[in-house]
């Protein structure tokens, strides 16, 4: 049932391009990240969104590379930068 709710990427289109979006769930989070949002840290047991460009110039593997950690707020409330 977890695995239906997180883990199970989908795409997004926003302003500022077509983005790779995963949930973790807190069972599922295992480390320390820094959101980019807020610039606070997410601990080990927080739930929250991992991201990627899914249309980086580099290709898939430099964008997944380049995946950040974000507070699930933090992500929905971002502000797009042109």
């Amino acid at each position: 049932m977890e695995r239906a709710r997180y883990g199970v990427e989908r795409l997004q289109d926003a302003p500022d391009g077509q983005w790779h979006v995963r949930k973790i769930s807190a069972t599922s989070a295992a480390k320390t990240y820094k959101c980019p949002g807020c610039g606070q840290f997410i601990k080990p047991g927080i739930e929250h969104v991992v991201a990627w460009r899914a249309d980086h110039w580099s290709g898939d593997s430099a964008s997944a590379e380049a995946r950040r950690h974000w507070h699930p707020k933090c992500w929905e409330s971002r502000s797009y930068k042109y």
